[in-house]
């Protein structure tokens, strides 16, 4: 299994497990209002998968170097693996775990579109496309492009960072001018 694969499975199983903390304490569905901020958990987490994961690819390369194309091609393969893998997580999730979800996430929104005199038929539109965004159909397609999107702008960090000049063993010579 590639270095790259295995880092996008270990961050697709942090943020299925995420999910499922989430859903069990009742921080995705009664509590949502002020659980939707341990969403942010799931950055933090991509952000250090990411890191260790662009690191694994430089310490298997020969001399320890790394561009910072590679680093960030890297960093993006990670992320794309990881959003295909999921979003059929989150399709499932929506689908038999927490199907209620899009009325917990209304429930939410329309304090907030009431508070922002937000008109019924505003509201009305809002929720259908609310409702639209957590179909599993649209957790399918969705989750992998967040996921690389977000992936690309860590990654093009990440590897500024940990980009390091190939060595191959022989110091470099000094010309005399």
């Amino acid at each position: 299994m590639s270095t790259r694969f295995t880092y996008a499975l270990i961050l697709a199983i942090c943020g299925a497990a995420l999910n499922l903390v989430l859903y069990f304490t009742g921080w995705q569905t009664d509590k949502l209002a002020t659980g939707h901020y341990f969403m942010w958990l799931q950055e933090v987490i991509m952000l250090v998968v990411l890191w260790r994961g662009i690191k694994a690819v430089r310490r298997e390369s020969p001399g320890h170097g790394l561009s910072y194309g590679r680093g960030v091609a890297s960093g993006v393969l990670i992320s794309l693996y990881a959003g295909l893998m999921s979003g059929v997580y989150n399709a499932v999730h929506f689908k038999f775990v927490n199907p209620h979800f899009a009325d917990y996430q209304l429930a939410c929104l329309r304090s907030d579109w009431s508070a922002s005199h937000m008109n019924a038929a505003d509201m009305a539109q809002a929720e259908k496309i609310t409702r639209l965004l957590v179909t599993p159909a649209a957790q399918l397609i969705l989750t992998p492009i967040i996921t690389v999107c977000i992936g690309l702008v860590m990654s093009l960090i990440i590897a500024a960072f940990l980009r390091r000049p190939f060595f191959d063993g022989t110091s470099p010579t000094l010309r005399a001018n």
